[in-house]
């Protein structure tokens, strides 16, 4: 080779191994030498392989197509200083167009970046490398003889420890094998080997779906109490799954702010806990656990059993899905497709989407009950305050600015503090850059959790226009980053999680003719507030709350009732689904 066409091909193999280089050096999820040896041998072996087989530019033009992985891994790395998890994988596999173009629209600079650097690329590889092999035959047969035993050798290592087979399932750390770890997590075997768990557990879900058809919880519905014929007894049980809700941004809960006026002028009608936390820091992970029986030491019960929702219409309730969110998600269309009454509503591309779009189809379930001992349960799965926050609100909330509508991502990303002078200036504390982002954040989350405040007090209304003994139970499915301390960690489902991800507020509206006819379980629950507990209770509490007996419920995870258990130490999982002790002090 010449020494320009070496310098380019030096720099097109760098330009490949990029994402590799920076997962050396920044990924926390690389616990030890060994890994970090093994990730970069491997990260080496997987090019080195490509050179082996093909032509020079051909192996360009062949691994350009890793180039986007490579993209999603930097990412993913500057973000989160982790390589590319298996739910980041689902995330972006699954996630609906509106949440995709709300990305693509807010880092639109990074996306133009991205395609020039890849016509670049291409050029510089049509323009200076010669389609010839690298090296003679004998020593790329050689090459490719060791390079196939490190492969094999580190197949057979990783398969002595427990192995996930699918991304609802956790494993315990092996310490006979975790330097092997560093082989799968090298870019881009992460992609493939999590695209593959996220299609097995599809497969497995499509394949359970036939013997659930069959299961059935042994639920029954309690008789009413005698002599309290004062109400209706068609009980009414609506659970609202709020989106991307942190506990400490609640006005109710000490926030200085007042982002939920409404709540608060229901002071006496709401009972919110303290100390609640989710099991993940992902909607695809969270929603599945708060709605099933499965538990982080139980995992696979989610899809070898039915949901809360089926066990109500077991026990003879009429049952309703309403969403405007997770149109893709297999366990959740499962859930849909069960009930009685199911509305997925769609992004018409008219205006503002936001969550009001689903008190018309809730207006509807309510206003269509004609049998007055019918009883009804209810989810709504709501937007709430996913990124980007200015899109769940409608102009006339923009109560904190300046906020994200109107403002593009050079007016964030501006006002660099010029009273620092010299290297100083570039570190975080010493920027205007990030006090105005951090700014402009949480204004505009702000103003999405007072819009949610107003949406909860809506529903709350059309619930009170029934005359129904009714109880609606809010709660977020994950919390968010928000800037908030020296990591900068921003947005959710970060590798670790952070205690902002997995602290959700909990609230517990009740009805006035709820009140009368079960106090004890009013009180239980007002005793409970401070209780250290996760969303592994909502289950349970449920069914507690909507009067149906089930003879495996477990006391101890009942909101309404004293027997409800606080715990010190809570287990969630981390974005590879390893279960991991929460961050809840």
């Amino acid at each position: 080779m010449t020494r320009k066409e070496k310098i380019i091909f030096a720099a097109l193999l760098t330009f490949l191994l990029l994402p590799n280089i920076i997962g050396t050096f920044v990924a926390t999820d690389l616990l030890t030498i060994g890994q970090r040896f093994l990730y970069c041998i491997t990260s080496v072996c997987i090019y080195a392989l490509g050179l082996c087989i093909f032509k020079k530019r051909t192996f360009f033009y062949v691994f350009s197509a890793w180039f986007l992985l490579s993209a999603i891994e930097i990412v993913h790395l500057i973000i989160n200083q982790a390589t590319t998890s298996m739910l980041f994988i689902f995330t972006c596999i699954k996630s609906e167009k509106g949440e995709f173009l709300e990305l693509l629209s807010t880092y639109w600079p990074v996306v133009i970046l991205f395609f020039t650097l890849w016509g670049i690329y291409y050029f510089l590889n049509h323009r200076f490398i010669k389609n010839e092999y690298i090296a003679p035959r004998g020593i790329r047969l050689a090459v490719l003889g060791l390079i196939i035993a490190f492969f094999t050798i580190a197949i057979i290592m990783l398969g002595l420890r427990p192995k996930f087979r699918n991304i609802f399932n956790f494993r315990e750390r092996d310490e006979r094998t975790a330097a092997w770890v560093g082989c799968e997590k090298a870019c881009p075997v992460n992609m493939i080997l999590g695209t593959y768990h996220i299609v097995a557990l599809a497969l497995e879900i499509k394949h359970n779906e036939e013997a659930l058809s069959d299961f059935r919880f042994g639920v029954t519905k309690t008789s009413p109490k005698t002599g309290s014929t004062d109400y209706k007894q068609d009980n009414l049980v609506v659970l609202l799954i709020g989106e991307t809700s942190r506990y400490d941004h609640w006005q109710i809960n000490g926030y200085e702010r007042e982002t939920s006026p409404c709540l608060m002028a229901r002071q006496n009608e709401i009972i919110s806990f303290d100390s609640v936390f989710t099991v993940g820091n992902l909607t695809t992970v969270c929603v599945p656990y708060i709605l099933s029986r499965a538990t982080p030491e139980n995992p696979r019960l989610y899809y070898h059993e039915t949901s809360v929702v089926d066990a109500f219409h077991e026990a003879g309730y009429k049952t309703a899905w309403i969403a405007d969110q997770s149109f893709n998600n297999e366990f959740l269309m499962r859930i849909a497709n069960g009930c009685d009454y199911a509305k997925y509503v769609t992004d018409n591309g008219n205006g503002d989407f936001i969550d009001s779009v689903l008190l018309q189809p809730l207006r509807h379930v309510l206003n269509n009950n004609t049998d007055l001992n019918r009883s009804d349960m209810i989810v709504l799965h709501s937007l709430g305050c996913h990124f980007k926050y200015s899109e769940r609100y409608p102009d006339n909330f923009q109560i904190y600015t300046p906020d994200m509508k109107g403002i593009n991502v050079r007016e964030m990303f501006h006002s660099i503090d010029e009273n620092v002078e010299g290297i100083a200036r570039l570190k975080p504390e010493n920027m205007a850059v990030y006090r105005n982002l951090k700014t402009i954040l949480v204004n505009s989350y702000d103003n999405a959790i007072a819009y949610t405040d107003y949406f909860i007090d809506c529903v709350i209304r059309e619930i009170e226009n029934t005359g129904r003994p009714a109880v609606l139970l809010y709660l977020g499915d994950h919390g968010e980053n928000l800037l908030d301390d020296e990591r900068n960690m921003f947005l959710h489902g970060t590798f670790a999680g952070s205690k902002y991800e997995y602290h959700i507020p909990l609230f517990v509206w009740t009805s006035k003719q709820y009140r009368y006819l079960h106090p004890d379980k009013i009180e239980a629950m007002k005793a409970n507030t401070g209780k250290c507990i996760s969303t592994m209770t909502i289950f349970h509490s449920l069914l507690d709350l909507g009067d149906i007996d089930y003879p495996n419920i477990d006391s101890t995870r009942i909101i309404s009732q004293p027997t409800l258990q606080s715990h010190e130490v809570i287990y969630g999982f981390d974005a590879n689904m390893i279960r991991i002790e929460l961050p809840i002090h």
